[in-house]
């Protein structure tokens, strides 16, 4: 529903939103019939069609008086399953999403992967550290692998897809940044 609702409020067709996501019309069709659950990529490729976050998109609501302590219960937090790979990706901030801040929890299994996430837009920044196992990450032309403990900073505005090539599961915390979006490379 927040797809559609947020597509018609772009007026977007289908087909715009199609040729701006690089999802096809009839799988964005099927979603905002919620025929299909997507997968966290195809999630991610719908954000930057519409221009928004991830989590605005799934609705998670940031606080009213963000003076105010915000607690997000691990119960509660709004958490996607990728139905192919099993990896999760929750959501610790929603207090920041209006200031274009997403702090993430990521969990992948033993020997999956994540798929390609596709490019953001120029400005947008990514910041994660491994909490535990051995990441491997594909960042544009660069491939990294780090482990427990290790922190990597990154421009994402390239197509970027994280893997577990451990045998036990990987989990990591994510910022992404697009708080910059339109500056530019100078961040």
């Amino acid at each position: 529903m927040r797809i559609k609702s947020r597509r018609q409020g772009k007026r977007l067709t289908l087909d715009g939103l199609a040729g701006r996501s690089g999802v096809s019309r009839a799988m964005l069709s099927e979603i905002e019939r919620g025929v299909k659950n997507p997968t966290i990529r195809v999630v991610c490729q719908i954000a930057e069609g519409l221009e928004t976050t991830v989590s605005a998109l799934i609705g998670e609501a940031p606080a009213r008086d963000e003076y105010l302590p915000v607690v997000v219960r691990r119960a509660e937090r709004q958490t996607l399953v990728d139905p192919q790979s099993g990896a999760e990706r929750q959501s610790l901030s929603p207090t920041y999403q209006a200031r274009g801040v997403e702090v993430l929890w990521y969990r992948i299994p033993p020997g999956e992967r994540t798929g390609s996430f596709p490019a953001h837009r120029a400005g947008v920044v990514e910041q994660l550290v491994v909490v535990q196992g051995t990441l491997a990450c594909t960042l544009g032309e660069h491939n990294l692998t780090l482990s427990e403990g290790d922190a990597a900073f990154f421009h994402a505005d390239v197509p970027h897809a994280f893997a577990n090539p451990g045998a036990k599961l990987c989990e990591y915390v994510l910022i992404i940044d697009s708080s910059q979006v339109g500056a530019g490379r100078g961040v």
